[in-house]
């Protein structure tokens, strides 16, 4: 038997992931509206560009390390694509969105990274508990 403290648990990771990227896509959906009903949100870490960088400052490193110990376990090719479409989705959404596609279309490519990522980390949690792996 393991020590807890020796390898970091995927499903730990998954959850982490999945409520990272819900936290990606709820922040797209209700930051309009925070900053209509309160002035003194604007100039925060919300603001779009500064919080996708800080999140992502925690969403890299918990889904890659997610994926990659789940899939090396599960081989489920598709889990590791959608992983990787959501990262980069996420990664270019940060860094380059506003520049290349304006303020909503930063929002949309969010959402979509941050939905993207979920649903592999949910692919991840499901095929690691149907082969019952052992990490």
């Amino acid at each position: 038997m393991q020590a807890p403290d020796q390898k970091l648990d995927s499903i730990v990771l998954d959850r982490m992931g999945i409520i990272l990227s819900g936290t990606c896509m709820a922040h797209c959906l209700l930051l309009p509206i925070l900053i209509t009903l309160l002035p003194i949100v604007q100039g925060s870490l919300l603001e779009e560009e500064s919080f996708h960088a800080l999140l992502l400052i925690f969403v890299m490193p918990t889904s890659v390390i997610a994926l990659f110990i789940g899939c090396r376990k599960h081989k489920h090719l598709l889990t590791a694509v959608l992983g990787t479409i959501g990262l980069t989705t996420l990664t270019l959404a940060a860094f380059w969105g506003h520049d290349w596609v304006g303020l909503t279309g930063e929002r949309f490519m969010t959402i979509t990274g941050g939905a993207i990522l979920a649903l592999s980390h949910l692919f991840n949690y499901k095929h690691c508990r149907s082969v019952n792996c052992q990490h």
